[in-house]
């Protein structure tokens, strides 16, 4: 089974995509990235259902905790945010601006900090190495999530 898919994101970008119908493995899609735009200029990769956001990003873009990666982002009042998964970041024009050890129930999601959830993938259970790259090392408004299996 192929599992990935070309992404309007970029050229060599593949997405990862969640597959309710498969139960959540991944598949093809040809889907665009949503355009987010948060409330608070923060968006948050989560890996399982109840998680624990970081408490502070210490001057950095990124934070996380064992099941929650929180990543400052563009005002809202500047621009939306792209944001998507990927099993592969093969752009030049992008900062990477973390790279972190998640634990998931068999899900990762995109979400505000009021839970709204706006991207899901399936992964497997366990743990994933998620690598946050930017179009900007301090405000992204383009936001690739590489996903690698543990």
């Amino acid at each position: 089974m192929d599992r990935s898919c070309r992404d309007p994101l970029g050229p060599g970008h593949e997405r990862l995509v969640a597959s309710t119908a498969a139960g959540g493995n991944m598949g093809q899609d040809s889907r665009v990235a949503p355009l987010i735009e948060p409330p608070n200029s923060v968006l948050l990769v989560v890996g399982r259902e109840h998680f624990t956001p970081p408490s502070s990003f210490n001057g950095m873009a990124c934070a996380s905790t064992t099941d929650c990666v929180a990543i400052g982002v563009v005002n809202v009042d500047d621009a939306p945010t792209l944001a998507g998964f990927a099993l592969e970041a093969a752009r030049d024009d992008l900062h990477q601006l973390g790279q972190f050890t998640l634990e998931t129930e068999g899900s990762l999601s995109i979400r505000d900090v009021y839970n709204r959830e706006y991207e899901a993938a399936g992964v497997d259970p366990g743990h994933v190495l998620l690598t946050v790259w930017g179009n900007d090392e301090q405000e992204p408004s383009e936001l690739i999530l590489e996903v690698q299996a543990l």
